[in-house]
């Protein structure tokens, strides 16, 4: 017997992400993806390092997301996960090659926060001094198709 979910109970589980508090972070292109990555714990030892980003659990270089929306796509049968693109990380020094970022909700440390997602940049981000961007996916942080 087949199973299925509906997109409006994947939407009623991804609800409490428009309220909750997630960080966006910059990891560097050491990183190789994993999906069995469950934790920031699990990827922090790649974050960037850079003079003008702290990382780290707390640290100022994860920046809030605004604006974090959950939609139904019925036309797609998917749930949709969004937020605004970040603001600029501003005066990063130079020395690191970024390939990725990632989405968590910070909890009480690294190792109890979830890792919600993992973003590439699609090719190599060399930081040469200044300031650097991320836009999201337009198909948002993430989304769960039925």
């Amino acid at each position: 017997m087949a199973s299925q979910v509906s997109t409006g109970t994947l939407v009623a589980y991804l609800a409490a992400l428009a309220s909750d508090t997630l960080k966006i972070g910059l990891l560097k292109n050491t990183y190789s993806p994993n999906p069995d990555h469950k934790f920031v714990s699990d990827v922090n030892t790649h974050e960037c390092g850079v003079s003008g980003y702290t990382g780290g659990f707390g640290g100022a270089g994860r920046k809030t997301l605004a604006s974090k929306t959950i939609t139904e796509d019925t036309t797609n049968n998917r749930a949709v996960h969004d937020a605004a693109d970040p603001s600029t990380w501003t005066a990063l020094a130079s020395g690191e090659t970024l390939r990725f970022a990632f989405v968590c909700k910070e909890v009480t440390n690294d190792g109890a926060s979830p890792l919600l997602a993992v973003l590439d940049f699609g090719a190599d981000k060399i930081l040469n001094g200044g300031d650097f961007s991320v836009a999201l996916n337009s198909l948002g942080i993430s989304y769960i198709q039925t």
